[in-house]
């Protein structure tokens, strides 16, 4: 079998084993501890498609030299953490914290006999959203509370590269 199957095989099935731990997890937890949850999954799975090229290189899945394994289990490790990337970003994220999706999600549970619009002011007030995000962050350990007042109670998190990169896309842009 060809090296690239592999590499990619092996990226796939770690994505597919991480989808997997997520769901899983997922349906235990508190909203607080979502994102804590995640990170931790994510780097758990992250080495898994290092094991399973190894495994592979043991069990001569291909006569390949033991560079060229090296270097596709550092591809399938980067295409691994591509993909959940791009699922945190693109489909994690917006369905967990996106006011329009969770106003969706409500109107779609009402079915047929509907939500009314009292029922949906008494859901998302400011206060409540306010609540949920500041409880979300919290848990996380990405803000801290000291004497009623929050503080940013990591440097370094997930957010912060975020923040990061769109600073530079705003120097190159100029805006």
């Amino acid at each position: 079998m060809s090296l690239d199957v592999l590499t990619v095989a092996a990226a796939f099935i770690s994505f597919g084993i991480f989808l997997l731990v997520h769901v899983i997890t997922f349906r235990w937890l508190h909203p607080e501890q979502l994102l804590r949850s995640l990170v931790i999954t994510v780097a758990a799975i992250a080495g898994l498609p290092l094991v399973m090229m190894a495994a592979l290189f043991f069990l001569k899945a291909g006569n390949f030299p033991w560079q060229a394994w090296g270097c596709a289990s550092l591809l399938a490790m980067m295409i691994n953490g591509l993909l959940c990337f791009v699922y945190v970003l693109c489909v994690f994220g917006p369905y967990e914290t996106s006011v329009r999706m969770r106003l969706l999600r409500e109107i779609a549970q009402g079915k047929e006999k509907g939500v009314s619009h009292q029922d949906l002011l008494a859901r998302y007030n400011e206060q409540v959203m306010v609540e949920v995000r500041l409880q979300r962050l919290l848990g996380s350990g990405d803000i801290i509370e000291k004497d009623g007042l929050y503080r940013i109670g990591r440097s370094r998190n997930f957010f912060f590269i975020f923040d990061a990169i769109a600073g530079v896309l705003k120097k190159w842009i100029g805006r």
